[in-house]
């Protein structure tokens, strides 16, 4: 699954099928992550942060956002994945699903996929806590600076 965060709200859930590689995280870049930015900011810079996975430093996506314009890859510590704040939304609907989570497990990949989404829309308050996320990114960075860009307890 592939998400974008903003101020605003989140973006569209996306349900990766098989292994995830580079062409198949470009496609997503390029036919989800963008559209589901502009939903919220139908013009200006895109800022997009990604943390150092092969696949995001696949040649595939490196070359696909050479050509985009209107999107900037922020630099990232190679160390700081605790900074994202996908990781921290991630938690929040693990919580939201375990309080729905149904007596027995999902069977497959398709009863597991509607727990998620299910969970994902059931964040409450979820643009307030995105927000939040966000907001606390200031504090995050300061962490990790005066960690010398080591992993922070935040």
């Amino acid at each position: 699954m592939v998400v974008c965060l903003s101020t605003v709200g989140a973006g569209i859930l996306h349900r990766i099928e098989g292994h995830l590689d580079g062409l198949q995280y470009q496609h997503i870049l390029q036919n989800v992550m963008v559209p589901s930015v502009r939903m919220f900011y139908p013009e200006g810079m895109i800022h997009l942060q990604q943390h150092h996975s092969s696949i995001h430093d696949s040649r595939v996506v490196q070359e696909w956002l050479s050509w985009q314009v209107d999107v900037k890859l922020l630099d990232w510590p190679p160390r700081a994945p605790d900074m994202n704040p996908i990781e921290n939304m991630w938690s929040e609907v693990k919580r939201t699903m375990q309080e729905t989570w149904p007596v027995l497990p999902p069977r497959n990949s398709d009863e597991l996929w509607t727990l998620v989404s299910d969970g994902w829309n059931e964040v409450p308050s979820p643009t307030r806590y995105i927000r939040s996320l966000i907001e606390s990114m200031t504090r995050q960075m300061k962490l990790v600076v005066e960690a010398e860009g080591f992993w922070t307890y935040y």
